[in-house]
């Protein structure tokens, strides 16, 4: 009999555990927000990243939980994590303002202080009207610009008012403007966006000339730095830092954004 009430109570723990699992499991993406949030306001900052975290994983993504997180990892002074989050925020929502200034913060804190290669006038004014909105809405700004050239130049062929047939012609040049413009920030968007970058997260690494650790030393990076992304080689990533520079650094060391 003893026997018997064992087996009976690890059933009940298993079904105990495995329904506890499931009521975690069953948390919405919304109700762990929240429970993060509710956790950041206490002061309890690793809570919220735990429950941010978890939020993550059921698939959910938006700039608010980036920028929570990025915070969280900001109010812990944990350099590289809080920059990763903000650049992902970004990523969602380039023209966000509170998002590029605690990003500023979070970059003082960074030891490396690389020069970057300047850019040009028209260059920075490109980027800075493309950031206005995200590639996808300028997509479709591009075809509702389509669609209404579309409509004006219908309106253009089957009316015989003058002052309509005037009207409707200079609406179809507007149309066709603004399909040009919008068209062409969707196409450099996507060019943006498809640049992969990333974020070293040890406190330190060498990167080197070459993809061997024999191989002659560039420079030494630090936590928090953001790198672009150009091609790999087995376990070793090339990368280009700001000031153009170019080296191999071990994958382990750099998490892509």
């Amino acid at each position: 009999m003893k026997m018997i009430k064992q087996k009976e109570m690890k059933k009940i723990l298993y079904i105990s555990l495995y329904l506890f699992g499931l009521t975690l499991w069953s948390q919405t993406p919304a109700e762990l927000f929240k429970q993060g949030n509710d956790a950041y306001k206490k002061g309890d900052y690793q809570t919220a990243i735990a429950q941010y975290e978890k939020a993550l994983q059921t698939g959910k993504q938006s700039e608010e939980l980036y920028f929570n997180l990025g915070n969280a990892y900001y109010k812990l002074n944990q350099i590289a994590p809080s920059i990763y989050y903000y650049e992902k925020a970004l990523q969602l929502n380039p023209g966000d303002e509170d998002v590029q200034y605690n990003l500023s913060l979070a970059n003082q804190m960074k030891l490396d202080k690389i020069d970057q290669v300047p850019e040009n006038l028209l260059l920075r004014f490109k980027k800075k009207i493309n950031r206005l909105f995200p590639f996808d809405v300028w997509a479709w700004l591009a075809i509702i610009s389509a669609f209404a050239g579309l409509v004006v130049f219908v309106l253009f062929l089957f009316t015989s008012n003058g002052n309509t047939k005037r009207m409707s012609f200079v609406a179809m040049l507007i149309s066709l403007f603004l399909l040009l413009f919008t068209w062409y920030n969707a196409h450099y968007g996507n060019q943006l966006a498809s640049q992969r970058y990333g974020i070293i997260f040890v406190d330190q690494v060498d990167i080197l000339t070459e993809p061997n650790l024999t191989a002659d030393k560039v420079t030494t990076l630090h936590e928090g730095t953001k790198v672009k992304l150009l091609r790999s080689d087995g376990d070793w990533q090339l990368i280009k830092l700001p000031d153009g520079k170019k080296a191999w650094i071990p994958k382990t060391e750099v998490k892509a954004l």
